[in-house]
């Protein structure tokens, strides 16, 4: 049993092939991805059309990996986090969050983040690892026991951001894997229109991946001037602001989609009028659309958020501009669970 395999590892063609390897025709891995991903299965056990030889050589050989939940913490505004203990014994956590017309889980795709933003908790607690691809897929399905949101009438989870701990295109093949396999199915299906991927801008990853990036694409970019950019994110160095925003170019070539600039108003370092007119010549050309966060404070950060009538003033000038912006309310901050407050326990 210590050498199975995790199942949640491959993606549907990996498993059709590995089934075709061992003889077994293309529709029962079919059958088996749809008790797991569909259905919630938990045991090959339970899978009670596959038939008893199949069972026997799927337990010989594969599990179904969900990770522990340590603790759970519960917003006032509804908003739950999920403490998750995986085999190795490092931690990460994950949100779930309700709202009256979609239900959002934020997953994470690494155990700490090797980014390094000044203003995150994730990237202030260091870097451990890449999740696998089973890690990363298991936080829904856990997430779905959880609510006990595994049935055709009751799809609870409409919406999937990969915005937790980590920076996805770091690992992006894992983070892959995990979201095609997020699609399989009809009951519990969820599309490419309802992902969305948020990096702080990897530009060779992103411009290798772009032609066929066919989910959300969210950029953090939080400064309108490589200096003032490169201060708060050591990564802006490395790929620089003309460099992202050419790849941004080329993203609204490629796809009918919005660029979603995620935009985080730090008091007296990237919120002003002068800030807001930078950002509006940075984007000039662009297909997309500005989300304004509130800094969330966490232990140990450096900075102050910027007041709530600079925020509302900044949106505005934006909007005037013919940018659409909007400012995100954030959820569970009284219980860490809001954006850059995420962290693992294993500091």
């Amino acid at each position: 049993m210590s050498n199975n395999i995790g199942i949640l590892n491959y993606n549907k063609n990996q498993l059709i092939k590995l089934f075709n390897n061992i003889g077994l025709p293309k529709f029962r891995a079919t059958q088996v991805l749809d008790w797991i991903y569909n259905i919630g299965c938990k045991s090959f056990h339970d899978m009670t059309n596959i038939g008893k030889e199949l069972i026997d050589i799927l337990n010989n050989n594969y599990y179904i990996y969900r990770p522990t939940i340590v603790k759970t913490d519960k917003s006032i505004d509804g908003t739950i986090k999920f403490l998750l203990q995986l085999k190795d014994n490092n931690t990460i956590e994950t949100v779930f969050i309700p709202e009256t017309n979609r239900n959002t889980i934020c997953i994470s795709s690494q155990v700490g983040c090797a980014v390094g933003c000044k203003f995150c908790n994730t990237g202030y607690n260091g870097f451990k690892r890449n999740l696998n691809a089973e890690e990363i897929v298991s936080q829904v399905l856990i997430v779905k026991d959880y609510l006990n949101s595994w049935t055709i009438q009751k799809n609870i989870i409409t919406n999937i951001v990969v915005m937790g701990m980590g920076e996805p295109l770091f690992n992006w093949n894992n983070v892959s894997i995990a979201l095609e396999n997020l699609q399989i199915g009809n009951t519990q299906k969820i599309s490419t229109k309802h992902i969305t991927v948020s990096t702080s801008g990897i530009v060779p990853v992103l411009s290798k991946i772009i032609n066929n990036f066919d989910y959300n694409l969210a950029i953090s970019l939080h400064a309108p001037t490589n200096e003032i950019r490169s201060c708060i994110m050591p990564i802006n160095n490395l790929y620089p602001l003309n460099d992202l925003l050419n790849t941004c170019k080329i993203y609204n070539k490629l796809h009918n989609k919005l660029i979603t600039f995620e935009y985080l108003m730090l008091d007296e370092i990237n919120d002003s009028e002068r800030h807001a007119k930078q950002l509006i010549k940075l984007l000039h050309g662009i297909k997309c659309k500005v989300n304004l966060i509130k800094f969330n404070s966490w232990e140990g950060d450096i900075y102050t958020g910027s007041s709530m009538n600079k925020i509302e003033q900044f949106c505005k000038i934006l909007n005037k501009s013919g940018i659409t912006s909007t400012i995100r309310c954030s959820k569970g901050q009284d219980i860490m669970a809001a954006c850059g407050q995420l962290q693992s326990q294993n500091k």
